[in-house]
């Protein structure tokens, strides 16, 4: 899959399934070769993501904000080095309906920054 078909699919997406994530990991390790090769089958899609943003950036810091409403939340992710603005050359930033796929997308920009 070409990274502009999942980065696609990242943006449509409303919500984080297994494959998606899976080819997430794919194309992360491309960047991060601590990225998982697949992510663990996990029943949380919060608890998979974070383990890849854990592996493919370490020490990094996540700033989540967001209005949990029925059914959509209205979720603002960003992911940085530092928690001083400044000092970060790649930023990931995202917004989306749940956590998990927020988180992903953040990722995702990071990836794609990256590469």
């Amino acid at each position: 899959m070409s990274s502009n078909d999942l980065a696609s699919r990242i943006r449509t997406a409303q919500q984080l399934d297994r494959a998606l994530l899976a080819d997430i990991c794919v194309s992360a390790a491309k960047v991060f070769p601590d990225a998982p090769a697949h992510a663990d089958v996990l029943d949380d899609p919060t608890d998979a993501i974070m383990q890849v943003i854990t592996r493919c950036l370490p020490g990094w810091h996540i700033h989540l904000t967001g209005i949990a409403s029925e059914p959509d939340g209205h979720w603002r992710a960003s992911l940085r080095s530092s928690q001083i603005d400044e000092d970060d050359e790649v930023v990931g930033t995202a917004i989306g309906p749940t956590i998990p796929l927020v988180l992903a997308r953040a990722l995702w920009d990071v990836v794609g920054k990256s590469g």
